[in-house]
């Protein structure tokens, strides 16, 4: 038992919370120990358990751990005694360190317990006797002694050596080790110390020699058998967690500190006894607008500054913090600025010795909050009168309290006034007898699902009066999934009800009306959506492919994209009032061409505003189709109409001229019968003249039967080189005789059309230019063709005399028209040319100037050839 550590707790009964007795548990530590938390049994427990070591709860001057020590020294006992203290008290820890204590540890850092104890006993081993020095090797503290006057190294530990020294130190004195070293200080203390033989403790030192690490410095003096100091032990524990620990909680502390001076709400800590405050945020000026050295100088500042007659909160309050109570409160104060504010105040109250002594507490300005409060009062005003203007009204059933409450607007739409106090009965006497199971369902429902459900019933009074109400029933939950509220909202839809059917009625009967008409009518709003449309705008969708419903969709997506541009500018147009009318023609689906006849109608609301527009579309197809036919069949007539006048003149003067030589010869041959020699001319002449008149005959005849046969000729795919080779061989004397050349720039090479027409279009036109060629110029023409939209631009171009069209322009076509008597002819073939241009549906122009060469541009109509299913 004597070889075995003894440990006596004594632990304060207000703090000790078993935390050395688990600590040494949980270490390896051997030892016996013993617990007591009384004072006067401190005496006995000395004698009978004889500790080696005293652990003691140390706090203020008056603490179980103070007076413990103070025992022992009075006793002279023999037991090592450490400290253990709360971080706030470290002051007081050190001066028990001057008064003997060995050690000290904070309560929440008692990890270094075991060896705080080795540590102590080593040194107090170390006062008795220099025997044990080498144990002082081990120790993880700086340990030295100091020998004479001058303070001679003897012994320096390792941790000191490797810490906060060397390996030469030995044999010099503390003022060669550390003289000009942030060290110095230590050699003057020393000699302190070995003057008085008091113990020098200097905290939280840290050498340049440490690598950042702290140091709590102890020099004590060593006494010799009759007392007399001849040494002296430097020590240095390192206290550099502890250090860190302190720090970070003063920088914790300025964090909170500074975090409360930047929140808007202020804090206080109040001494209530002494009157006065020991802690006051920038917040609490900031709200009450006084500076706080104003609050210090005058502590009741706060009290005189709230509103005359809001004091009466204030003093409530002081009544029920010295009952213990904390408070909450909200009164207005005047600020410095004499503006009014608003305030709430929270405060707790903190005891000792019986009665009141601080207080703490919070203020927040809620001046903006109350304003807000108020503006929701009125809100709520107005939302009530809103819901009766608007017949609609909201309920709330809570569950929990059993507690259902109707708005003023419910109540009103229920025949009752604001003072009736709902209850269910109420509620369900006036649900028409034909809704009552329904409604019942619907909440059952409404409980038993727990979603949110529309609903939709009648109401019935004494006087037979019924209104339909229209509404949303809702549920809500508490975190556990258990029903704790309902509650919904309900209008009076009876006039509602009442318009919507007249209305059906009237977009019934307007739909029947527009469905039985020939136009598409479509409905379209402001941003450009289709509302409503007749059947034959439907009908019209789905015949160029739109299947989808229109209801919905952009008015554009009845359009093709190629057109929307244009469309964007026409119902810009109607939105600045502009009605807008034009017809147009697509190409639909099938390959067939429709007409349609289109009206842009704006359409205003009741102020004037523009609100949409109709868009009418008309299938004027057949109409464009008749109205074609008429015009062709003008043309067709305009066109015979020109070609009888031609042949007026040509009966009129080509025929004439021969039948009145004719006539003429015939009454000489009556008056020279006896004249044999004049019988024989005047019967050459009437050959010729009936010659001449044969020859009319047949070129009318010629042209009537080419008119004639014009509709009925076969169109067949003609390549245009090769019937102007044909052509060169049916008249290659002529070609070589003139030396005349041909060039090709053909950019389509084949046509569909009558190719007797084309043969006889490109030979007149081929023979003329080898006829009126220029002397000493060999003829050369050029043969170009390019597509011009849908037709087809054949380009004559020669190098011969060239026309004057200024002079021969408008009888250039004219039958039997020659301007050129010199060159054998008979003014027919540029007329067959045009005729037979216009039976194919082109049209043919000419440029040319005396001596230039002439240019025919002839424009044909292309066609495509049949194909296998047509001509089937």
């Amino acid at each position: 038992m004597k070889n075995i550590l003894r440990i006596l707790i004594l632990g304060d009964p207000a703090n000790d919370n078993s935390l050395i007795k688990n600590t040494l548990d949980q270490s390896e530590f051997k030892c016996q120990q013993l617990k007591t938390s009384d004072l006067s049994d401190f005496n006995l427990t000395l004698k009978s358990f004889v500790p080696n070591v005293v652990l003691g709860f140390c706090d203020g001057e008056h603490s179980i751990g103070h007076q413990a020590l103070n025992r022992l020294q009075e006793l002279d006992h023999q037991a090592v005694f450490i400290c253990i203290i709360k971080p706030a008290f470290e002051e007081e820890a050190l001066k028990m360190l001057s008064y003997g204590a060995a050690d000290y540890l904070f309560e929440d850092r008692l990890r270094r317990l075991p060896n705080a104890i080795s540590q102590a006993l080593e040194r107090c081993a170390l006062n008795d006797s220099f025997k044990k020095i080498a144990v002082l090797q081990e120790i993880p503290s700086a340990i030295a002694i100091l020998k004479k006057p001058q303070h001679i190294f003897t012994f320096v530990n390792t941790y000191f050596q490797n810490n906060i020294g060397n390996n030469l130190m030995i044999d010099k004195t503390l003022k060669e080790v550390y003289g000009g070293t942030d060290l110095a200080f230590l050699n003057e203390k020393a000699d302190l110390v070995y003057e008085t033989g008091k113990t020098f403790i200097i905290k939280e030192v840290s050498p340049s020699l440490s690598n950042g690490a702290y140091f709590n410095f102890t020099i004590q003096a060593l006494r010799d058998s009759k007392g007399l100091i001849n040494g002296l032990l430097l020590s240095g524990m390192e206290v550099t967690e502890q250090v860190q620990y302190r720090k970070e909680k003063e920088q914790v502390s300025h964090e909170i500190e500074k975090l409360l001076d930047a929140v808007n709400e202020g804090f206080y800590l109040k001494d209530i006894r002494q009157n006065r405050y020991m802690k006051l945020s920038a917040g609490c000026s900031r709200i009450y607008g006084y500076n706080l050295e104003e609050f210090h100088e005058n502590p009741d500042l706060w009290y005189d500054v709230i509103h005359p007659e809001d004091r009466h909160i204030a003093l409530r309050d002081g009544v029920l913090l010295e009952k213990g109570e904390q408070t909450k409160s909200q009164y207005r104060i005047i600020g410095k600025d004499n503006s009014i504010r608003w305030i709430e105040i929270k405060a707790v109250p903190h005891f000792l010795d019986g009665g009141i002594h601080t207080v703490d507490g919070v203020i927040s300005d809620i001046t903006q909050w109350k304003e807000t409060e108020k503006r929701i009062k009125q809100a709520e005003a107005v939302l009530s009168e809103a819901q009766k203007m608007a017949q609609i009204g909201n309920w709330n059933f809570d569950l929990i309290k059993q507690e259902l409450t109707w708005s003023d607007g419910l109540k009103e739409i229920y025949w009752a006034d604001e003072s009736l106090v709902p209850i269910n009965e109420y509620f369900d006497n006036l649900i028409h007898p034909e809704d009552k199971l329904r409604v019942a369902y619907e909440v059952d429902k409404l409980i038993r699902l727990g979603k949110n459900m529309k609903t939709s019933f009648r109401i019935k009074n004494a006087k037979g009066e019924v209104k339909i109400l229209q509404g949303e029933n809702r549920i809500e939950f508490n975190k556990d999934g258990v029903t704790t509220r309902l509650y919904g909202t309900l209008q009076d839809v009876t006039a509602v009800k009442a318009a919507e059917d007249t209305l059906k009625k009237s977009e019934a009967n307007l739909r029947t009306l527009l469905d039985h008409t020939d136009a598409a009518y479509i409905l379209v709003d402001q941003q450009l959506n289709i509302i409503s449309y007749s059947q034959m705008a439907k009908e019209i969708a789905e015949f160029r492919g739109h299947f989808k419903e229109l209801e919905g969709n952009s008015i554009f997506d009845y359009f093709a994209k190629n057109k929307r541009g244009r469309l964007q500018k026409i119902v810009d147009d109607v939105i600045k009032g502009q009605n807008m009318s034009y017809e147009t023609n697509v190409i639909e689906k099938d390959g067939s061409e429709k007409w349609y006849a289109l009206k842009w109608i704006g359409v205003n609301d009741e102020d004037q505003q523009y609100w949409g527009f109709i868009l009418s579309i008309k299938d004027i197809t057949e109409q464009k189709n008749i109205a074609k036919a008429q015009h062709a069949m003008t043309s067709e007539l305009i066109r015979r109409n020109k070609d009888l006048e031609q042949f007026t003149y040509v009966v009129s003067h080509n025929l004439r001229a021969p039948v009145a030589n004719i006539m003429g010869l015939s009454d000489l041959l009556s008056d020279m019968e006896s004249d044999p020699s004049a019988v024989a001319e005047l019967m050459r002449g009437l050959r010729t003249s009936i010659k001449n008149l044969d020859t009319v005959i047949k070129d009318l005849n010629y042209v009537l039967t080419v008119k004639k046969d014009a509709p009925e000729r076969m169109k067949e795919l003609v390549e245009l080189q090769v019937l102007v080779e044909e052509i060169k061989d049916s008249i290659n004397n002529l070609i070589v005789s003139e030396n005349m050349t041909f060039e090709y720039q053909l950019e389509e090479e084949k046509i569909f059309t009558v190719r007797g027409y084309l043969y006889s279009i490109f030979y007149n036109l081929i023979l003329n230019s080898i006829k009126y060629r220029q002397h000493h110029t060999s003829p050369r023409m050029i043969i170009k063709t390019y597509l011009s939209g849908k037709h087809l631009n054949i380009v004559f171009e020669d190098n011969g005399k060239g026309i004057d069209l200024k002079k021969h322009g408008s009888q250039l076509f004219g039958l039997y028209k020659r301007f050129d008597v010199a060159v054998d002819g008979k003014g027919m073939g540029l007329f067959m040319v045009k005729t037979q241009v216009e039976d194919l549906g082109g049209t043919i122009q000419v440029e040319s100037e005396p001596g230039k060469g002439t240019i025919f541009h002839i424009l044909l109509p292309i066609h495509e050839p049949p194909t296998a299913l047509s001509l089937r």
